[in-house]
């Protein structure tokens, strides 16, 4: 695979920083994780992290190219959800963690993903926005229901309310799946935080990456660091992972990617067939980051 990756995240105006985000690669699949600790519930940058935590000891000890790229990325989002929700309620006094959160998987020249809450994926080819998420909020109902504008949509007063999230309720959150979409020479896979997309036009976001002579890194933290200041003095956390599939060789990660699994039980995780039941696949990926967490 030949690809460019990049993340930053800035704290922002925030007294802590609730956002997480990864990149893990593998020689044949890269997984692109992204998480925003939901603020006005406690402990949500421990939700952001079970999130990443679990993202990557999946991604570590699957067989990859990952055969059932839905299973894999709706069964992260599940267990997530049900340690948040267990993390919670071993607080004492009880709390209710919560966190959205984007997972995307590129391989054999596609890309996979699954989102949940106001964190975004965007896909942008030839200088445009080829296509992004839709907000799982009030206002993007709105805007869809053709109540508000696209431009209201940043100032509105629920502009922070998500109708979906991971944690909070015992309920199932449904993340949305997406792919497989084809990936072409020079696109842009981005994951951003509310705090990243929400003060940036699409414009100014497009050209940076696209017109800039430098790096897909000094991009993106340029377009963090725009972000951050626009919104000075309430500047959100600010937290954005990429990808630009292009000609150059991709550097692998030995961190991420080659994390010595002799300290964990060398277990792989098989993809299920299409056929199994998604709960027995939740089951069986719960099974085997519970084996690697106790071992």
């Amino acid at each position: 695979m030949k690809y460019e990756t990049a993340q930053c995240s800035l704290l922002g105006n925030r007294s802590t920083n609730q956002d997480r985000c990864l990149v893990l690669e593998a020689p044949d699949a890269i997984l692109l994780c992204l998480a925003d600790g939901m603020g006005g519930h406690p402990k949500g940058e421990m939700a952001a992290q079970i999130l990443m935590d679990n993202a990557r000891r999946a991604f570590l000890t699957s067989r990859k190219p990952i055969a059932n790229p839905h299973f894999f990325l709706s069964g992260l989002m599940d267990m997530s959800h049900k340690q948040i929700l267990e993390f919670g309620r071993e607080q004492e006094p009880p709390i209710e963690p919560r966190t959205t959160g984007v997972l995307c998987l590129v391989q054999e020249d596609n890309a996979f993903w699954a989102h949940i809450g106001d964190s975004r994926l965007y896909i942008m080819r030839e200088g445009v926005i080829h296509l992004r998420t839709d907000d799982h909020s009030y206002v993007e109902h709105l805007r869809q229901q053709g109540i508000i504008s696209a431009a209201q949509v940043h100032t509105h007063k629920f502009r922070n309310y998500v109708t979906r999230c991971l944690g909070g309720t015992n309920n199932r959150p449904v993340a949305e799946l997406s792919g497989p979409h084809p990936l072409k020479e020079g696109d842009v896979v981005m994951l951003c935080s509310d705090g990243f997309w929400g003060p940036l036009s699409e414009r100014p976001l497009v050209d940076t990456l696209f017109k800039s002579q430098g790096s897909l890194h000094s991009s993106v933290q340029n377009l963090a660091n725009q972000a951050e200041n626009i919104s000075q003095p309430e500047s959100d956390n600010v937290t954005a992972v990429a990808l630009r599939w292009n000609e150059s060789v991709g550097n692998l990660a030995p961190a991420d990617f080659s994390m010595s699994l002799s300290e964990k039980k060398k277990t792989r995780l098989e993809a299920p067939d299409e056929d199994v039941d998604v709960t027995q696949a939740i089951d069986d990926l719960k099974k085997i980051v519970d084996d690697l967490e106790h071992d």
